[in-house]
């Protein structure tokens, strides 16, 4: 189908900038899967430069991002940069030749993300978005109770996820770089909404107390489906929480930490009239999940599991919201997507 594979079992991963997930979680992830190897990193040198060299030894550092692109020993990217930069790095290193893996979310803008998948697509290239919960054992479980209907037709689902962020030098929550709530934890919300209802929003309305360089801080939102309703409720000044419940017309579901059960667990509880049963699960390595499943991707020329599809439909629905609370709650009809 055109897609460029990768000549060695093992993709060869360069990493643009030295954020905190790049060093805490995905480099360590690396050295536990075989499929992919931190070959590169590049970073503007000082402390970064060292502490880039501790996590990934044997890894060439560069500092420029473009100069990283060029390298022929360089198959993927990782992109853990502030949000503003998601798309024009991911278009960069496409052009440059290499498959793309982008933190979440990877875009705020419909017209920005579709513009990355049509170029990925021409270019024969894998696209994938770091959401890592989607590859946790707790949440392939939830999609198997979906798929079999365990609670019948989904009528509501309700996604939360808060915390505070203290630090007013945080990227998450600086405005120009597109930080907020929402783009923070609240878009693992709108993934979940998605999930649930396993189809599209129709239309979104929001409210959002924003701080003055327009990060929205507390955002509520409710998006619309053809089968019901989904909430979504997100915080960076907030005690943290995590929760996600799915009704349907048998039953309901609940996850007690729907998007982080890699650090202390989680539980999924299916209540079906007077029955409730509760399983129970550990923190497990959903970052290796991650790599893993765009080394496959990569190596099998297919979508990995939060490909294009996943990408345009994060995108459109985050807009919306945030558009609609910057309007003062309007609701707004979702355009359908560009071809994923």
């Amino acid at each position: 189908d055109g897609r460029i594979a990768v000549r060695e079992e093992t993709v060869r991963l360069g990493i643009l900038g030295t954020a905190r997930i790049a060093l805490g979680a995905m480099i360590p992830a690396a050295s536990r899967t075989g499929a992919i190897e931190v070959t590169a990193v590049a970073t503007r040198g000082g402390k970064r430069s060292r502490d880039a060299c501790k996590a990934a030894p044997g890894a060439e550092i560069f500092a420029y991002y473009q100069s990283l692109l060029q390298s022929t020993e360089v198959d993927a990217v990782y992109i853990p940069l502030p949000n503003s930069m998601h798309v024009e790095w991911t278009l960069k290193a496409i052009e440059a030749g290499k498959h793309v893996l982008c933190e979440k979310p990877f875009s705020q803008n419909a017209n920005e993300a579709e513009k990355a998948v049509k170029a990925a697509r021409e270019s024969g290239l894998t696209l994938m978005e770091g959401f890592m919960y989607r590859l946790h054992p707790q949440t392939l479980r939830l999609e198997e109770l979906l798929r079999e209907r365990t609670i019948g037709e989904v009528r509501q689902a309700m996604a939360q996820f808060g915390h505070r962020i203290d630090d007013p030098e945080d990227v998450r929550i600086i405005g120009a770089l597109e930080g907020g709530s929402l783009g923070d934890v609240g878009c693992y919300c709108v993934n979940a909404l998605r999930l649930a209802f396993g189809s599209e929003p129709v239309r979104a309305s929001a409210f959002g107390r924003f701080a003055g360089d327009g990060s929205d801080e507390e955002f509520a939102g409710v998006l619309e489906f053809d089968e019901g309703l989904g909430f979504v409720s997100c915080s960076t000044t907030s005690a943290r929480r995590e929760r996600l419940e799915i009704v349907g017309t048998n039953g309901r579901i609940t996850l007690n930490a729907p998007f982080r059960a890699d650090k202390a667990g989680g539980t999924i509880e299916v209540q079906q009239a007077d029955e409730t049963t509760v399983e129970h699960f550990d923190e497990d390595e959903p970052y290796k999940a991650e790599l893993e499943e765009f080394a496959r991707a990569i190596r099998e020329r297919r979508d990995p599991v939060i490909g294009p599809r996943e990408i345009l439909g994060n995108a459109r629905t985050i807009e919306a919201l945030l558009k609609s609370a910057r309007a003062g709650g309007a609701a707004l009809e979702l355009r359908p997507t560009g071809r994923a």
